[in-house]
């Protein structure tokens, strides 16, 4: 069956409460059917790197073998887990369904640990189990521009089958075309999530994307983020209706069933780098210690690599840090040297850049006395790590440059001049780490740390401490004057759990930071009366600004409906524990739309915050 694109709407699925079983069983999500209760589905499908004719579809077992299927065409809605288990025999289950046969393999890096949201979960002594979720992707195409067509999946194995409920889906919208965008960020299996993208979707009604700036969850290797976390707000059942968790104002939040029917562009976020995995027991302490690459390479130099029973990549990937579970879950375009990790694409009339601006997130433990240091942080090194490069934090470097002349920005300058982001009416930058902001993350500045070495009389090493300088933060300083000669519209980043806005110099660029999906890291102005934590000397407080956006742009207060404080005073930002925040970008209008919803207030309807209208490219 096909329907006219723009016949299609959203509607968030009836949520059924989600389980937690042994990691070698899953219980089922969405309207699923299935021949044999062991065999069942870890997620709905989702669509991915939409082509003209052509799009990827996705989804995820605990199947090892058999046969994965895309069921595509008039009638899938009726087949019924019996008929698609004839599959097996080489049978078409039904007359006028075309059948996409779909990859398999396992996630490399996913794995379970004490600290997962499982009913049955390892033990410390087991410390970190590998769990190998199965991929499935396939190739749907001689699709046409501007229909939408039914399709669900399917896994067959041993003459038994487990069937999708039925979604809809399309190739990639004609160029030049306008599209209704989805824009979130920072999900983080957080409480208030799920109601977010509820309301959300109920309030946006139809969407032709999702673009996603970073923190999809929280431990990037923990499998059960992905999938069934027992708190019931994971990435997947929240953007596919299949959620259920009680935000703080006591509803049952259940997502909205997005993905299944338009594609996602994710960014990479500081959350989806693992760090070292050798040597650790649990996956949040691995989290905590990515090592850099160049540190990890001279090691291997130094080891007896013969005694390895490891290739020399896969040794530095453990040793230093990794993306890989996140570039194994998502099929993104490839466009130059990023792989995946950055990448542009166009999306009807926007071109998308997506960047990978981020860094380790450390706690600011600052110490003047070299010996008194217990603990690695943004501003040290613990005394007993000095002689383990190993160990050693390396302050919070940096995971991929973008400074100028670095492979990214390079890459980025040709982007910004190539054909296919001339020919569209708006540009839309996305990336986690952002040049502008008053939350907390702002400082230190975004720039590569300057290790300074502390020696006794002796010349004896006895501490390691970092500054970062505000003249060096690449992102204010490089990227910013990059993108706003370059005439973009929009650079949209996530990471400090808030809403806020500015308006470059240029009078066409503009700054969006929309995180705040009902958690917050809080703002830090005069208004609000807070400061951020600046280091004592030694170090260069002026480095480090206690308040506002350290590279000097004031913030927008929202044009419609802003939060005030206790004196009636309008807020340039939201912060808040009881209010998601949620936002669309309209491109057959060019507006910027963010709405608010309290959710202590379940009663009370979204209000808009804040429209911003873009102007776009002339032609």
């Amino acid at each position: 069956m096909s329907i006219n694109r723009r016949q299609f709407s959203f509607a968030a699925i009836g949520a059924a409460a989600v389980a937690s079983l042994p990691l070698a069983a899953f219980a089922a999500t969405g309207d699923q059917t299935s021949t044999s209760p062991d065999l069942t589905l870890l997620t709905d499908p989702f669509l991915q790197d939409p082509r003209k004719h052509s799009v990827n579809v996705v989804w995820f077992t605990e199947i090892r073998g058999g046969e994965h299927v895309v069921l595509v065409g008039e009638g899938v809605d009726q087949l019924t887990a019996e008929q698609v288990a004839t599959l097996g025999r080489g049978r078409k289950p039904r007359a006028g369904v075309t059948v996409f046969r779909a990859s398999d393999r396992a996630l490399s890096r996913t794995a379970e640990d004490a600290g997962s949201f499982l009913t049955v979960k390892p033990t410390p002594e087991q410390g970190i189990v590998p769990r190998p979720v199965r991929r499935h992707e396939a190739v749907v195409n001689g699709l046409k521009a501007g229909e939408r067509v039914t399709y669900r999946v399917a896994s067959v194995k041993n003459g038994e089958a487990v069937l999708s409920a039925t979604y809809t889906l399309t190739p990639a919208l004609p160029a030049g075309e306008g599209a209704r965008i989805m824009l979130t960020s920072d999900h983080q299996a957080m409480q208030n999530t799920p109601t977010n993208i509820e309301v959300a979707a109920a309030t946006m009604g139809e969407l032709d994307a999702v673009i996603f700036a970073g923190d999809l969850v929280n431990i990037p290797d923990r499998a059960s983020e992905w999938f069934d976390d027992a708190r019931g707000s994971a990435f997947f059942p929240v953007l596919q209706g299949a959620a259920a968790r009680v935000d703080r104002g006591g509803h049952l939040g259940v997502g909205a069933a997005i993905i299944q029917n338009v594609p996602i562009y994710p960014a990479i976020g500081n959350h989806e780098v693992q760090g070292r995995r050798d040597g650790m027991t649990s996956l949040n302490a691995s989290f905590g210690a990515p090592v850099p690459r160049e540190v990890a390479e001279k090691e291997w130099k130094n080891r007896d690599q013969r005694a390895e029973r490891r290739s020399k990549p896969q040794w530095v990937e453990d040793n230093s840090f990794s993306t890989t579970t996140y570039e194994e879950i998502f099929t993104l375009p490839e466009s130059g040297p990023g792989k995946g990790r950055y990448y542009a694409t166009t999306i009807g009339n926007v071109r998308l850049i997506t960047l990978y601006s981020t860094r380790i997130w450390r706690y600011v433990d600052n110490n003047a006395d070299p010996a008194a240091r217990t603990a690695n942080s943004r501003y040290q090194e613990a005394a007993a790590h000095l002689d383990d490069p190993l160990s050693q934090g390396y302050g919070e470097f940096v995971f991929e440059d973008l400074s100028i002349g670095s492979a990214q920005y390079e890459w980025l300058k040709r982007e910004l001049r190539s054909k296919e982001r001339r020919d569209a009416a708006y540009t839309i930058v996305q990336l986690h780490e952002g040049p502008h902001g008053l939350g907390d993350n702002m400082t230190p500045p975004f720039a590569h740390p300057e290790r300074i070495e502390e020696k006794d009389e002796r010349g004896n090493l006895v501490g390691v401490r970092y500054e970062y300088s505000q003249g060096r933060n690449f992102l204010a300083n490089d990227l910013a004057p990059l993108l706003e000669s370059a005439g973009v519209q929009l650079v949209y980043n996530g990471h400090s759990h808030l809403w806020n806005r500015f308006a470059a110099d240029n009078g066409i660029t503009h700054y969006l930071e929309a995180s705040n999906t009902g958690n917050t890291y809080n703002a830090f102005t005069e208004l609000s009366g807070r400061e951020r934590h600046v280091p004592a000397a030694p170090w260069l407080g002026e480095n480090y600004p206690a308040q506002e956006d350290p590279a000097g742009l004031e913030p927008v207060v929202p044009n419609r409906n802003p939060l005030t404080d206790a004196a009636g005073t309008p807020l340039p930002y939201v912060a808040s524990n009881f209010h998601v925040v949620f936002q669309m970008f309209d491109s057959h209008t060019g507006e910027l739309t963010s709405w608010i919803h309290p959710v202590n207030s379940p009663g009370q309807a979204p209000v808009v915050l804040d429209v911003l209208k873009l102007k776009p490219t002339r032609h």
